[in-house]
C-alpha cells in the first residue's frame, strides 16, 4: 500500500509539474539556450540515469543472488535426503520425515512472510531444529568409520547456511535514498521538456508526454522491484515444491524392487 501511494505521489508530481510548466513556469528562449539547457538539464538527466541504473542493477543482483542461494538450499536438502540411505531404516525414516516437514514449512510458512515482511517463520526455524536433532542422533553406519554421519552433518550445515542466506536475501532491497534520488530527478526530467516547449507545438507536447510516460515507467519498476521474493522480480516456492516431489522419486529408487 505504501509503495502504491509513493508511486501515485510521483505521478501526481510529474503531471502537476508539467501543467505548471506549461501555464506559469515556461522557460523563455533566452534561458532555454543558457543555464537551463547547458547546466541544469544535463545534470538532472545524469543524476536520474545514474540512480535508475544503479537501482536496476542492485535489484537484479539481489534477485540472481537469491536464486543461487535457493539452488544451493535445494541441492543440500536433496543430498541430505540421499545420504540417509546409509543409515538404519528407522533412523533414516525419522530424518527424511523431519526434512520433509522442514521443506514444507519453508514453502508454506517462510514464503508468505518473506514476500510480505522480508522475514522467516518461527515454524521453519523449529522444523530445522528438529531436523538437526534427528541428524545428530544418527548412529555410525555399517561401514563403521563415521564418514556417512559426518557427511550428513555437513549437508545439514549447508542447509542451515542456505537458510541464513535466504533470510538475508529476504531483507535485501533497493536503498530508500537511491529510490528517492531517482524519483526526484525523474520528476525534473519529466517536467523540463514541457517548460522548454514552444506554445502550440502539438508534436513537441506529444513527445514531452511520451517522455513523461517512459520516465514514470522506470520509477514504477524501481519502486516495485522489492526484495527477491516479491515485486516485479520474485522467486516463488516452486523449487522447494519440486524438491519435495523429488523426495518421492528418491524413495521410489531406494525402495526394494
Amino acid at each position: 500500500m505504501m509503495t502504491l501511494l509513493l508511486v501515485l505521489a510521483v505521478l501526481a508530481a510529474m503531471v502537476a509539474g508539467a501543467v505548471l510548466a506549461v501555464g506559469r513556469f515556461r522557460v523563455d528562449d533566452d534561458s532555454s539556450g543558457g543555464a537551463v539547457s547547458v547546466v541544469v538539464a544535463p545534470c538532472v538527466l545524469a543524476l536520474y540515469l545514474a540512480s535508475a541504473a544503479m537501482g536496476v542493477v542492485i535489484g537484479w543482483e539481489n534477485f540472481t543472488g537469491a536464486g543461487d542461494g535457493l539452488t544451493e538450499e535445494v541441492g543440500a536438502a536433496e543430498a541430505l535426503y540421499w545420504s540417509t540411505a546409509a543409515f538404519p531404516d528407522e533412523e533414516a525414516e525419522v530424518v527424511r520425515q523431519q526434512l520433509r516437514d522442514y521443506m514444507t514449512a519453508v514453502a508454506e510458512e517462510d514464503w508468505p512472510l518473506m514476500s510480505g515482511s522480508g522475514e522467516l517463520s518461527t515454524e521453519g526455524e523449529e522444523a530445522l531444529a528438529d531436523l538437526a536433532a534427528s541428524v545428530r542422533a544418527l548412529s555410525v553406519s555399517d561401514t563403521g568409520d563415521g564418514l556417512d554421519r559426518l557427511t550428513a552433518r555437513q549437508e545439514l550445515a549447508e542447509l542451515s547456511d542456505a537458510r541464513i542466506e535466504r533470510a538475508d536475501a529476504a531483507g535485501d532491497g533497493i536503498p530508500f535514498v537511491l529510490n528517492a534520488i531517482a524519483a526526484l530527478s525523474a520528476i525534473a526530467v519529466a517536467v523540463l521538456p514541457f517548460a522548454m516547449t514552444r506554445r502550440g507545438s502539438s508534436v513537441a507536447y506529444f513527445w514531452a508526454s511520451a517522455n513523461l510516460v517512459f520516465v514514470f515507467a522506470t520509477i514504477l519498476l524501481l519502486f516495485y522491484l522489492g526484495n527477491p521474493f516479491n515485486g516485479a522480480l520474485a522467486h516463488d516456492a516452486g523449487a522447494i515444491q519440486d524438491a519435495l516431489a523429488g523426495f518421492d522419486r528418491i524413495d521410489a529408487s531406494l525402495s526394494p524392487q
